[in-house]
């Protein structure tokens, strides 16, 4: 099975992730500004005599913590509604009850559904490691949150243009690490590209 890792600038140090799935998933979580830390392979779950190794551990901002276990296509059966749900949902509800934690069960179908999310999250990661490096990152934050609150919104390229004192790649750098921080929000999917429209997120 592969095995993606990337530096997290959540945590600080690189995560290590089995499959596709687990990625997808971690990348919502890492883009999540209302999520303070993230854990992968946290603990197990005895699950009728068989120790089951939970997916992630996650805090937020309210000090809430969730455990979760990712559930694939072929663990599932349909539910409710044409949702898919685990086989074994009962046995694991009952199992997190006992173990006195709050474990969300996430299917295949959940993941796929916000899989725009984690492609925006992949675009975006390069240029979010890279502010670290950026000398003039405080500046350019500062106009860049001015420029946005004098417009209800712009483009990347109004903006690039407005501040066209400043590379435009460090302008991008900038406005990906302040959609990281909540700051900033877009109406970008799966790709930020010069059409797409970003605004202020405390208007």
């Amino acid at each position: 099975m592969d095995i993606y890792s990337f530096l997290s600038c959540k945590e600080n140090r690189q995560v290590d992730v089995v499959g596709p799935l687990q990625l997808a998933l971690r990348l919502q979580l890492e883009f999540d500004p209302t999520v303070t830390a993230v854990t992968e392979r946290p603990r197990y779950l005895d699950v009728g005599g068989k120790q089951i190794e939970l997916s992630f551990w996650w805090r937020h901002h309210s000090g809430r913590e969730h455990f979760a276990l990712l559930i694939p296509d072929r663990d599932t059966l349909p539910g409710p509604g044409g949702r898919r749900q685990p086989r074994q949902i009962d046995r694991l509800r009952l199992a997190a009850q006992d173990a006195g934690i709050a474990l969300k069960l996430v299917t295949e179908d959940e993941v796929r559904e916000n899989a725009h999310r984690a492609e925006l999250a992949f675009q975006l990661l390069p240029w979010l490691q890279s502010a670290a490096w950026l000398k003039s990152d405080l500046v350019m934050r500062q106009e860049v949150v001015a420029t946005l609150r004098r417009y209800a919104r712009c483009t990347i390229d109004q903006l690039q243009q407005e501040l066209a004192m400043f590379p435009s790649n460090h302008v991008l750098i900038v406005v990906a690490e302040l959609i990281y921080l909540g700051v900033v929000e877009t109406d970008a999917k799966r790709r930020l590209v010069r059409r797409s429209f970003i605004w202020s997120a405390s208007r």
